[in-house]
């Protein structure tokens, strides 16, 4: 249960965010494999997480998607989602209506990240769920994607606010990675 310290809160009923990024050992309770479900449930609840654990989710995400060829084959039926951008509440529902991230095959078409102010959360998640989900949860790259518009848009921003720019470059050197097609 999250707590309000301070006694503060004008609306009681509606819990203030965890007062503690999510234990390492927690989220990685299976060596390179994050419980995303548990990730899932504290970034909802607008929950962060600690840097080195951000870059680590990152690395293997990269890894992972680097072993990929640049053109990803699908067998139907697929849930095919486009621009989130950022509105990591709606991806939620996504999930609700297009299927359970454990029994369906989703193909993301890219511009997760811009204009929302949840892409940090968006994006995560989705590694997540491809580092568990290896042959059914497929990214591609979206213009979005790329240092010109996450610095014209609010991506980069949104990186130097919650962490620092060292995360903003990770995502970027991930996003490199990522499918085209």
């Amino acid at each position: 249960m999250n707590e309000d310290p301070a006694n503060d809160r004008v609306v009681n009923e509606i819990l203030p965010p965890p007062m503690n990024n999510l234990a390492h050992n927690k989220l990685f309770p299976k060596k390179g494999i994050p419980d995303w479900k548990l990730l899932k449930e504290h970034l909802t609840q607008e929950g962060k997480l600690d840097k080195e654990d951000i870059l680590e989710i990152i690395e293997l995400f990269k890894q992972t998607v680097k072993n990929e060829s640049n053109i990803v084959k699908v067998q139907d039926p697929v849930s095919i989602v486009g621009d989130i951008h950022g509105q990591f509440y709606d991806l939620l529902k996504i999930f609700e209506y297009g299927g359970n991230p454990e029994k369906t095959t989703y193909l993301f078409l890219g511009d997760y990240v811009d204009r929302g102010l949840f892409s940090i959360e968006c994006v995560l998640l989705l590694m997540a769920l491809k580092l568990n989900y290896k042959s059914t949860i497929n990214m591609l790259r979206g213009n979005h994607e790329c240092r010109q518009l996450t610095s014209f848009f609010n991506f980069k921003q949104e990186c130097e606010v919650k962490y620092d720019l060292e995360v903003y470059d990770r995502f970027m050197e991930a996003f490199d990675a990522l499918p085209l097609a």
